[in-house]
């Protein structure tokens, strides 16, 4: 771990495992929507646990590309999916920051958007990584 790429990975891989269980948090239905959707209510309404669960399945997705594109799973993290997966979701991530800086959530402004922005710069080294 001497790399700033290994490095990068690590962030990464934690940042995208905390906002998983969060998701997964939420879609279960406990009351920290104060920091998702624009704050609006505690709980989650149905249609918006959906989409909890819904993120949580693409924060796992976006942990099997870091992880692979860090070099946990060799060869597979120099294919051509995984590089364009690992482009795919730092977008995904500069977008979610920018996104939560403009929220009305107190929450989202200052805990979620710094994240992103962090996830989105550690995808951007990998994605650079050779």
């Amino acid at each position: 771990m001497n790399s700033l790429p290994d490095w990068a990975a690590l962030f990464a891989a934690l940042e995208v495992i905390g906002l998983a269980t969060f998701q997964m948090l939420l879609a279960a239905g406990l009351p920290f929507g104060d920091a998702a959707f624009g704050g609006a209510n505690a709980v989650l309404s149905t249609k918006l646990r959906f989409a909890s669960a819904s993120s949580a399945l693409l924060f796992v997705a976006a942990l099997y590309v870091v992880l692979a594109r860090g070099g946990l799973f060799g060869v597979v993290g120099k294919s051509t999916i995984v590089h364009v997966a690992i482009w795919l979701f730092a977008g995904v991530f500069g977008i979610s920051a920018v996104a939560n800086t403009a929220s009305y959530s107190r929450w989202e402004r200052f805990l979620m958007a710094p994240i992103g922005l962090v996830l989105a710069a550690s995808c951007v080294v990998l994605a650079l990584s050779s």
